[in-house]
């Protein structure tokens, strides 16, 4: 019989990302019945309770440098997945933020927007990350992004800078040229700049386009209007932390401490759910071909919907948007087959006739031309991280 392995897990299950990761853990543990897991909060109070277990191993957000110094003072294995303090030398598995802002700027340039702003922290590596990413992606489309930094997290900031903050943050939103797009590191801090900009006056997607990162159902659907948000593997997460806890304890020895997951894809609500477009008739179009790209339409279809004609309206997306109104259709139809590959169970029959596509066929040729993948490896891949 294996020796037993107690393993503690010290994550905030108060947050949708941490009980995903948890569930990774969980995953990954099925196959290991000598494995004891044992969870609590990442707090300071916790850890001479957890010294007094004597785990073999340890899987922990690492939010606070006090309990991250802590823990790595007990010399036993331990796994980060929080990625706010880089600087320790500490394994850690988590997404990759720069590919979250590489993706966010994307999300917002494919939206003709020229203004740019990013909402985060100044001393949380993986919001560092994001927005050098995002920033250095927008730079090279010849933008530039406006940072507001603020300490959301509860542990790190007291009611007196909450207030300062929020201060800061109107006063920062006030003085953005609109429309702007603004990237969040979070969710959360999201969440609060969508009620910032209904306190003062701001329109949500009109004035300012709102995308978080971590697509927490909860803090998406809290706000007017719902949060466009950043899909992140958190169960994966989870079972390659516990897969690397696993060679740690078994004495192998781990040249890269830094294991980042690719995101998944951007979840669009209502918040981003706008383009900076001045012409009302390619307004109106991409209006429609939103609301209606998963029936059988055609351009004939659209030019008759919004009541403009066919030449007209081809001639202005090739202008505007630098593509046809037959490839808009199928870039939003792309884009739904992506979710439904990512996030269900569905036959490629059904993800074919939810996303618009006729027949499975005309998915395969049009996705693979648009990914490089077929859908059956996309969702491989996807679903692999």
């Amino acid at each position: 019989m294996e020796q037993t392995r107690r393993i503690a897990l010290l994550l905030d299950r108060g947050l949708s990302f941490v009980r995903e990761v948890i569930r990774g853990v969980r995953g990954y543990a099925a196959d290991k019945p000598n494995w004891v897991l044992r969870d609590g909060p990442p707090s300071l109070r916790l850890v001479s309770q957890v010294r007094d277990w004597k785990p073999h191993g340890i899987i922990a957000g690492l939010v606070l440098l006090r309990v991250a110094e802590e823990l790595t003072s007990l010399g036993i294995p331990l796994i980060d997945t929080a990625y706010m303090l880089p600087d320790l030398q500490v394994p850690t598995v988590d997404v990759d933020h720069a590919a979250i802002g590489c993706l966010a700027a994307e999300h917002f340039l494919d939206r003709k927007f020229d203004q740019f702003g990013f909402f985060g922290s100044e001393s949380v590596g993986y919001s560092r990350s994001q927005e050098e990413a995002f920033r250095r992606r927008v730079e090279e489309a010849g933008h530039t992004v406006s940072s507001c930094y603020t300490e959301y997290l509860a542990d790190l900031a007291t009611v007196a800078l909450w207030k300062k903050s929020t201060q800061k943050t109107q006063r920062w939103l006030r003085r953005l040229p609109k429309p702007v797009a603004v990237l969040c590191c979070e969710d959360a801090p999201a969440r609060y700049l969508a009620d910032v900009c209904s306190q003062i006056g701001l329109k949500v997607p009109d004035d300012v386009a709102l995308l978080g990162v971590g697509n927490d159902d909860l803090d998406c659907s809290l706000t007017q209007p719902a949060l466009s948000s950043i899909a992140v593997p958190a169960e994966r997460i989870g079972f390659e932390a516990a897969a690397l806890l696993n060679r740690l304890m078994s004495g192998e020895a781990i040249s890269e401490r830094l294991l980042l997951l690719p995101p998944l894809h951007v979840v669009t609500r209502y918040s981003t759910d706008s383009l900076a477009i001045e012409d009302e008739t390619v307004q109106a179009a991409l209006q429609y071909i939103r609301e209606n790209a998963w029936s059988d339409i055609s351009v004939n279809d659209l030019a008759e919907g919004i009541a403009v004609g066919r030449r007209l309206l081809e001639r202005k997306f090739r202008t505007i948007l630098n593509r046809s109104v037959l490839e808009e259709i199928y870039r939003v139809r792309v884009e739904r087959a992506k979710e439904l590959l990512t996030d269900t169970h569905l036959s490629i029959t059904a993800v074919a006739e939810r996303a618009g596509f006729p027949n499975t066929r005309r998915l395969d040729v049009v996705f693979s031309k648009r990914t490089g993948l077929s859908p059956r490896e996309y969702r491989r891949q996807a679903q692999a991280r």
